[in-house]
């Protein structure tokens, strides 16, 4: 392109011809033979530069040999610098180009070679289920399923894991196997709540890539299991029961009916005065907490234990009573006594020094001698230890004729009790000889 440009100098005509030049370009990075990966980003940098249009307002294009136009727009700073990016390079060996036109068209290039080596593609994975609007309820298993693929491995070469993100962390609950067509589920239970799901695949490369979703498996507690209207969030004491909710009525059934904490309550089987003991239990009184089975029986006419006598024996404020079985108010020696809150049959009296309790004349009591024995051969009727004789003196009858001195008593020895024997009563008055009767020998 030649310019020609008139000028007047001292009234003469002055012509001068002007080429213009090519622009000029170079890639200064990266340098030139570079090598990267494929898919990492690659910045670069050249310059460009014309004798007459201002780099900023230069057409420039950055081209490969593989790829074709990379970017082609006016994108150069006023001092010529040009940079480009991209991560798209296709792998190969390239020849990158940058090219500068003026606005006369004429054309400035600058080239480097770069090598993009091809990196494994990583697998893919797509949840199919839990699907949009599924949920699942606690402690109820539920197919999970994804579609996986790899551009290198084959399905069953891929290691598939399901897992949910918690509170203690990412928890693994199914590494299911991919059959033939990319597809791999498993049923499992996972906690309740919205859960946050993490499905993994990797590759033999160790490559990986995760698809997340936010599930709903609804807590056992907010369903209600038994239909009676009540969750166990509402309330429900037992949600596998029907007939126990809150506010529900209470029957003797040993369920929580009304869900209040208490069991059966105003029933039979209810301990309304907290003894331990309901009416089932056998307690007799259960509105009063000092009467029931293991109450003390006291002496008090009321039934303490509920064992159906009141104030059995050995109730508290009894007394001993001793067995008279002859009703002479003195008990047996020999008998233990009873603890009783009163007589009851034999057990009638306070004292316990009868000697003979088959005799009601023999006793503690008695003042009659007797000339018989009390009915066990002793005639100890007083209990004193002795059989004490009535008659101890022996009698006599003395002096000359017709003066005579005499004492009544026994003729001879005293006899032993019960025994009779000659009495001394009187004295002839004339011989003094004895007047005597027979008398039997009283004891007590």
């Amino acid at each position: 392109m030649v310019s020609v440009v008139l000028l007047a100098a001292c009234g003469n005509d002055v012509s001068v011809t002007h080429y213009n030049e090519p622009p000029t370009a170079a890639i200064q990075t990266p340098p030139n033979g570079t090598v990267r990966e494929e898919g990492e980003i690659i910045d670069f940098i050249g310059s460009v530069n014309d004798d007459q249009t201002p780099s900023n307002e230069l057409f420039v294009q950055w081209t490969s040999d593989i790829d074709g136009v990379l970017t082609n727009e006016k994108a150069c700073a006023v001092s010529g610098q040009c940079t480009f990016s991209t991560a798209q390079l296709t792998p190969g060996n390239h020849v990158v180009v940058l090219s500068a036109s003026d606005e006369q068209g004429e054309v400035g290039e600058g080239q480097i070679t770069i090598t993009i080596e091809e990196v494994p593609d990583a697998p893919t994975i797509a949840i199919v289920h839990p699907a949009a609007g599924e949920t699942s309820e606690e402690a109820e298993d539920f197919t999970y399923m994804v579609q996986v693929s790899d551009e290198q491995d084959t399905p069953d070469l891929l290691y598939v894991s399901l897992a949910y993100e918690g509170e203690a962390g990412l928890t693994e609950f199914c590494a299911p196997k991919p059959d033939a067509t990319g597809i791999a589920a498993c049923e499992a239970e996972i906690p309740g709540g919205t859960q946050h799901l993490l499905f993994t695949v990797t590759d033999q490369d160790g490559l990986s890539d995760t698809a997340e979703a936010f599930f709903v498996v609804t807590p056992r507690s907010q369903i209600d299991d038994d239909g009676d209207g009540f969750t166990e969030e509402m309330g429900d004491c037992d949600d596998d029961d029907i007939y126990s909710f809150p506010g529900g009525t209470e029957v003797e059934d040993g369920a929580d009916n009304d869900c209040d904490g208490d069991v059966d309550e105003g029933t039979r089987a209810w301990d309304d005065d907290g003894d331990g003991y309901s009416e089932n239990d056998g307690d007799c009184d259960d509105t009063t907490i000092a009467i029931g089975p293991d109450a003390q029986e006291s002496c008090n006419g009321i039934d303490d234990d509920c064992n159906g006598t009141p104030d059995t024996e050995d109730a508290t404020g009894c007394t001993d009573f001793y067995y008279d079985y002859d009703g002479d108010g003195y008990g047996s020696a020999t008998a233990a006594p009873k603890c009783l809150c009163q007589e009851d049959g034999y057990y009638r009296s306070g004292y316990d020094n009868d000697c003979y309790d088959y005799n009601s004349s023999a006793s503690p009591a008695a003042t009659s001698y007797s000339s018989s024995q009390r009915g066990d051969g002793s005639w100890d009727w007083n209990c004193d230890g002795t059989q004490t004789k009535y008659y101890t003196s022996v009698g006599t009858c003395s002096g000359a004729v017709w003066v005579c001195s005499w004492s009544a008593g026994w003729s001879g020895t005293v006899p032993s009790c019960g025994a009779s024997a000659s009495w001394i009563d009187g004295c002839d008055g004339f011989l003094c000889e004895d007047s005597t009767t027979t008398q039997t020998q009283p004891c007590i």
